[in-house]
């Protein structure tokens, strides 16, 4: 796939995702409740034309479009991946190569549950919804409903895109790697500045990064500040 496919992709998703929110848009309002005499809220409440209408949009708007459709793309998309990435060889390693199939099973694992996660976390949220649109629910029971269940059920839906990133850094030791070097390059950059300030009367600074080394050169004079190790890779592409 190619950069500018990929940015056709993205672009057609969220202008479709900006169109399936629209209905939330129009047909909600603001309401004011009164809990005592001199004590009122305020309100966001749907106020759609008819309950056939807010049933369909239920269905096609938010369970086909946003969890159904989505969960089956993803699924395809990490079947296909899972399949290429178990049948790809690593270059220079025998397909026997017992690390590099452990690594495998690692990748296909990671796939998996973030799939599993995905639908676990959206399932709740859904299935309220239905409950409460589909079937005959007691006063008591939407009330729960509405005050407790709902809302942690949009929570958890939305830590869905918090709890990706750590299932990807659990299961990918380069991923862990690049964050460690992200943090490092930060500490490194505080480092570079407190011993810039000390050459500030000299007439120029320069840096020279050359074997893993960073070195100062001031006026033709080197001053060594600090020697990063480099890691050599295993040969492992699947960490």
């Amino acid at each position: 796939m190619t950069w500018k496919t990929s940015k056709l992709i993205m672009g057609f998703i969220w202008i479709f995702s900006i169109i399936d929110m629209i209905p939330n848009l129009v047909f909600y309002r603001i309401r004011s409740i009164e809990v005592t005499p001199s004590q009122f809220i305020t309100i966001c409440e749907p106020n759609w034309p008819s309950l056939v209408s807010w049933k369909i949009y239920l269905v096609v708007g938010n369970i086909l479009f946003c969890y159904t459709v989505p969960l089956m793309l993803i699924v395809t998309c990490y079947v296909l991946i899972g399949y290429r990435v178990w049948n790809r060889d690593a270059p220079g390693v025998y397909r026997s190569n017992g690390v590099v199939r452990k690594s495998k099973v690692r990748v296909v694992k990671m796939l998996g549950l973030v799939v599993l996660v995905f639908a676990l976390s959206w399932l709740p949220l859904w299935v309220c919804h239905i409950r409460l649109t589909f079937f005959t629910v007691d006063p008591a029971t939407r009330d729960t409903l509405y005050r407790y269940v709902i809302p942690i059920s949009q929570w958890l839906g939305l830590s869905n895109s918090g709890i990706n990133p750590i299932i990807y850094c659990l299961f990918s030791k380069r991923i862990r790697l690049r964050i460690k070097a992200m943090l490092q390059c930060q500490t490194r950059r505080q480092e570079m500045s407190r011993y810039q300030s000390r050459f500030s009367s000299t007439r120029y600074v320069s840096v020279d990064y050359t074997n893993g080394q960073i070195t100062l050169r001031t006026c033709g004079n080197d001053k060594r500040v600090s020697n990063i190790p480099r890691k050599r890779s295993n040969g492992n592409i699947y960490d």
